[in-house]
């Protein structure tokens, strides 16, 4: 005698509605950390040093979700 529930119809969709959802929010994530980041060109300071081209963080207020912290 088989005593195991058979998976209804809407427990199945409940499942996948889930895992688009988690999905959904992991992608969004990752491409908000994606945009975090900003390359500065190179470009020659007034005393004629060259400053290199590098990443930085997205200007946006906060110190503390910056690469050198506050």
């Amino acid at each position: 005698m088989n005593t195991k529930k058979q998976p209804t119809k809407g427990n199945k969709m409940k499942k996948i509605v889930m895992m688009i959802s988690l999905i959904s929010v992991i992608g969004l994530n990752l491409n908000t950390a994606a945009n975090a980041l900003v390359l500065v060109n190179g470009y020659f300071k007034s005393n004629g040093t060259y400053v290199g081209s590098h990443y930085r963080t997205n200007p946006d207020g906060y110190c503390y979700n910056n690469f050198s912290g506050c």
